[in-house]
């Protein structure tokens, strides 16, 4: 496998790993812009595992408890959205009603 096409499978995984997906041997095969075998997808995969960053997972798993801590602490922000949501549904309900009399 050429150093290029390594690099290239390695900028693909980090993408992945950006858009919060684990990089796999099919889904790599199928982003590179050239034919990649699955002994050399492995090989990629491999050595992005070995050098993975860490800065983006602890960052969302910081983000997520923090997340998940304001909403433990607001329960009344919470009944509101689930009060929102209930009347957006309903008002769906009715659209979709009045859209399959039409017919």
């Amino acid at each position: 496998m050429s150093n290029s096409n390594l690099q290239q499978l390695h900028v693909l995984c980090l993408q992945m790993h950006q858009e919060g997906k684990t990089p796999t041997v099919g889904i790599l095969r199928s982003k590179a812009p050239f034919k990649v075998s699955v002994t050399e997808a492995i090989e990629a995969i491999k050595r992005f595992n070995a050098h993975k960053p860490q800065l983006d997972v602890t960052g969302k798993e910081a983000q997520s408890a923090q997340s998940t801590s304001l909403n433990t602490h607001r329960p009344d922000s919470l009944q509101a959205r689930v009060e929102t949501l209930e009347k957006e549904v309903a008002e769906l309900k009715q659209a979709l009603l009045k859209l399959m009399d039409a017919q």
